[in-house]
């Protein structure tokens, strides 16, 4: 019994690991606002101050679940020793009015694949096309 409490113990733990935990687990997702800036890569400071476009919101729950659960399942890069250009797109989650976070977006990059960028964690999700803007 002991032995199947703990072969039940490290498969939760692994699973667990599956996901990333980009976000809380009790955090509702009301939209996502998707902006876009004016020069291909903004400068630090428009990047930071997010001085674009909003330029689509989402509000439906099935498309904010689709958008969320393939982000939960992206593949994780280290951005701690790179130098990469700033993305012009920014994908703001909200709940209701309040940011919940805020990812640099690189759309459908190479191979059909899509990247968020999060600087306060130094990672970067790799993830299917989701294709969120026109």
């Amino acid at each position: 019994m002991k032995n199947i409490l703990l072969l039940l113990s490290i498969l939760l733990l692994l699973l667990g690991g599956c996901s990333n935990s980009i976000f809380e687990n009790d955090t509702t997702i009301t939209s996502i606002e998707i902006m876009k800036f004016a020069s291909e890569s903004p400068s630090p400071e428009e990047y930071r101050k997010q001085e674009g476009e909003i330029i689509s919101v989402i509000k439906l729950e099935e498309e904010i679940k689709r958008i969320i659960n393939s982000t939960k399942r992206a593949k994780q890069e280290s951005t701690e020793n790179s130098n990469i250009a700033l993305p012009n797109h920014l994908i703001i989650f909200k709940e209701k009015e309040d940011v919940i976070l805020t990812l640099g977006y690189y759309p459908n990059i190479i191979n059909s694949k899509d990247k968020f960028l999060d600087i306060s964690k130094d990672k970067m999700y790799v993830t299917d096309a989701l294709n969120l803007i026109e």
